[in-house]
């Protein structure tokens, strides 16, 4: 739905309004096959915020469209650190929105853009980051579907990279199968599809049932990228009809563990995330993170024998404390913030 003053830069006409009463719109920032994206400040709070806004749903429960509630309900229930915390959802006049807490800084594609410049320590932080964020969506039952790394902010924190979320707008509950109508709307949203496309896994673009094994082939995909700075397949052609074709018929190119001093059992790592059937890939987040920590660490560490393998407990220790401790910290901000 187009309204009278629209434009490019605002197409619902909504800049210097403001919705529900308490949210200002600043800007435009873009848009995802869901909704709209705004910049919008939480006027009792003084405090930026994203706004995510869409055409209110008279067929659905409350005016909220399926996708923007399914997409709501997930921020609102993971506490992971790599979520955007909700703060509000609900209709507005003929407008239904959420918003989610402001996150600052660059995307994951200017990341990978980067690659070069970067260590692979680091690299390799932000994609377990990425890792253990789907073992939290996996284990509530929700597919992520979305690699797009325009849409995965990655701010710093403590002088390092912080991984979050973004785009939940094509998230599925394992074993659905995407309806017709959500696969010609996100076709129809000006180039989400044709970015998308480069991450989907075989199953996905067979259409097969949502399977969260899905997820591990475009992260296998996504880290090929971060790593390199190139992507996997050679495609045939532009668009996104050739990278269909790679993720079919392509077997990725080989990636030797000397060309950037990557632990040596990760190229192993990757070629079995990117299997093309689903039962050849690992069967669980949770099996892949324990796989890519079992190689990373002790490689990175120079740990080279048996009796080292207390450090590697010791290291996980610490990252479960970590997280722990930021989860702590995230819900102490969202009670300042007055989220649920």
């Amino acid at each position: 739905m187009f309204r009278a003053g629209a434009s490019a830069s605002d197409p619902l006409n909504l800049f210097g309004s403001n919705v529900a009463g308490r949210f200002a719109v600043v800007r435009y920032l873009g848009r995802t096959s869901v909704a709209h994206i705004y910049r919008v400040v939480h006027m009792l709070m003084d405090r930026p915020c994203f706004l995510k806004v869409t055409d209110r749903d008279p067929a659905a429960p409350e005016g909220i469209p399926p996708a923007l509630r399914r997409e709501a309900q997930v921020a609102a229930t993971s506490r992971h650190g790599a979520m955007l915390r909700l703060l509000d959802a609900g209709v507005a006049g003929e407008l239904a929105y959420m918003t989610q807490e402001w996150s600052d800084g660059p995307n994951l594609r200017a990341v990978i853009e980067q690659t070069a410049t970067m260590n692979v320590p680091d690299l390799l932080g932000i994609g377990m980051q990425l890792l253990d964020a789907l073992c939290d969506l996996h284990r509530h039952g929700v597919v992520l579907r979305a690699f797009d790394p325009e849409r995965i902010l990655v701010p710093a924190r403590n002088a390092k990279p912080h991984l979050r979320l973004f785009d939940l707008s094509r998230i599925a509950f394992v074993g659905e199968k995407t309806s017709q109508q959500e696969l010609e709307r996100s076709k129809r949203a000006t180039g989400f599809a044709v970015r998308s496309t480069r991450y989907m896994a075989p199953d996905e673009i067979r259409e097969a049932p949502a399977d969260p094994r899905s997820d591990l082939y475009s992260l296998g995909v996504l880290l090929y990228e971060m790593l390199t700075g190139e992507y996997p397949y050679a495609t045939r052609g532009q668009g996104p009809g050739a990278y269909v074709l790679s993720h079919l018929r392509e077997a990725p190119r080989p990636l030797e563990a000397g060309a950037r001093d990557l632990p040596q059992d990760l190229p192993g790592i990757l070629e079995r995330l990117m299997a093309k059937r689903p039962e050849d890939r690992f069967e669980t987040a949770e099996a892949a993170r324990r796989a890519i920590e079992d190689v990373v660490v002790p490689d990175m560490m120079r740990l080279n024998t048996p009796a080292d393998r207390h450090v590697l407990e010791a290291w996980r220790k610490r990252v479960k404390v970590g997280l722990g401790r930021t989860m702590e910290h995230e819900a102490t901000d969202e009670a300042a913030l007055g989220g649920p």
